[in-house]
């Protein structure tokens, strides 16, 4: 049996209950208070450097909405804070979710158990976030622990991995059945061009895609219980993100349980891009609610903490947080 089969068509356990109804999600978000609005657009201003929107290189994307056991996503929907909230940006490692979903479709549909092993070849390493880069290569790993290093660590060699095992055709094929109209999977990670090649276009996603992949998985609307929970309990190790920094979150005191909010969440950089997208969960009271906060143009290119990007994403996320936070 080969290493890697691929299988590049729409898993067989597809059906229409599973398809989104393409209106209601590309339908307008509630309108933003004007209070929100403008801190919003000058949190824009500031990622593009910019004195005037004019002149603003720089785009700003945000969807936020609380969540309500037993209150479907539709519904939580319709309460929701979003600014240019179907707008593409590149998805940068965000694009990792959409991965995560489409191995557990697979294994709810019997065709892939998470105890699968593949082997991570030399071939296989990639630069970028991740740790297998710097392990020896010819190891065999479990599909969940590929996917717990693609989310957690955001590991470029596990997702490359994992995309070669599912096929891209596949994973975009499940993104369209969920009415994912503004995101695609462009292929692997971190491949160099050709020589004289033209680039490759980068993968892309928008705020009310993430926005409604996390509100979805944790109202259980799109996996089987245990799945839905397998998914939830990788996101809530995550080690990379901005959601928190503007609200000085703690992670090492969410682990223990000793901090106000557990940020469950996946980040996504390149240059001039910062994403992060997940949901807030509390630990003392009061309501869980999802955040996407998606950015472009920014000047500033650093990878370094203190990168204008992550903080503006930071920033964003506080104004929610003042909202839906309590």
């Amino acid at each position: 049996m080969p290493n890697r089969p691929q299988a590049d068509a729409p898993p067989a356990h597809a059906t229409g209950a599973e398809r989104r109804d393409d209106a209601a999600h590309d339908a307008p978000f509630p309108p933003l208070d004007p209070e929100l609005a403008s801190a919003l657009a000058a949190l824009e201003l500031r990622l593009g450097r910019a004195a005037s929107a004019d002149a603003n290189p720089a785009r700003l994307g945000l969807v936020a909405a609380p969540l309500a056991p037993g209150t479907p996503w539709a519904e939580a929907r319709e309460r929701a804070l979003a600014f240019r909230a179907h707008e593409p940006f590149t998805a940068a490692s965000t694009i990792k979710v959409y991965v995560l979903l489409a191995l557990l479709e697979r294994v709810a549909a019997g065709e892939l158990a998470l105890e699968e092993e593949l082997t991570v070849r030399a071939d296989d390493l990639v630069s970028g976030s991740g740790v297998l880069k710097a392990l020896t290569p010819g190891r065999r790993y479990p599909l969940l622990d590929l996917a717990t290093l693609m989310i957690v660590v955001s590991d470029n060699t596990a997702t490359n991995v994992l995309i070669e095992r599912l096929g891209v055709d596949a994973i975009n094929a499940s993104i369209a059945r969920r009415g994912w109209r503004g995101t695609r999977l462009a292929g692997k990670l971190q491949l160099r061009a050709a020589p004289g090649a033209a680039p490759r276009s980068p993968s892309v996603t928008t705020p009310a895609d993430l926005a409604d992949h996390f509100g979805r998985l944790w109202l259980g609307e799109l996996l089987p219980p245990e799945l839905s929970e397998t998914a939830r309990r990788i996101y809530r190790q995550q080690q990379l993100g901005e959601l928190g920094r503007g609200i000085d979150h703690d992670a090492y005191s969410a682990e223990i349980g000793e901090a106000p909010w557990r940020i469950a969440s996946k980040s996504g950089s390149v240059r001039g891009v910062r994403n992060d997208a997940g949901v807030f969960e509390p630990l003392r009271g009061g309501a869980p609610y999802v955040v996407a906060v998606m950015t472009r143009g920014c000047p500033d290119e650093r990878f370094h903490q203190e990168n204008l990007g992550a903080r503006v994403v930071g920033e964003a996320a506080r104004a929610v947080h003042l909202r839906l936070g309590g």
